[in-house]
């Protein structure tokens, strides 16, 4: 019984706990939007890692973007693919992508994300 009970509570907590993705203080799963852009910049000093920004239409800021999950821990990324799981897990879905490339051969990843259907 006390097996029964356990395993009840711990799937009432699991289908209560709420996916999130906090960008510079705003919950962005919160917010009346369909769609997010992840943004991906390689590293000045580690190739092999990526700064992800998140862009859901918020107004332009010099200020280096914090994302943290629903934990409240800061989210670093070690390429797009843990960035977009990442979002996955935290209820977004892959649409499409595509690669810029600038003067000086610098590449920026841009993955489109549609809010996972509730």
């Amino acid at each position: 019984m006390k097996k029964i009970l356990l395993i009840a509570g711990l799937t009432l907590l699991t289908l209560g706990a709420k996916a999130q993705v906090t960008v510079e203080g705003v919950n962005v799963n919160d917010l009346d939007i369909q769609y997010v852009e992840l943004v991906g910049k390689t590293k000045l000093l580690s190739p092999t890692k990526v700064k992800v920004f998140v862009d859901y239409g918020q107004a332009f800021s010099w200020n280096q973007q914090v994302i943290k999950s629903a934990d409240g821990k800061t989210a670093a990324f070690n390429s797009m693919v843990d960035a977009l799981n990442f979002m996955d897990a935290n209820g977004w879905e892959y649409v499409n992508n595509y690669i810029i490339s600038d003067s000086s051969g610098e590449l920026t990843y841009k993955y489109l994300l549609k809010k996972k259907a509730k």
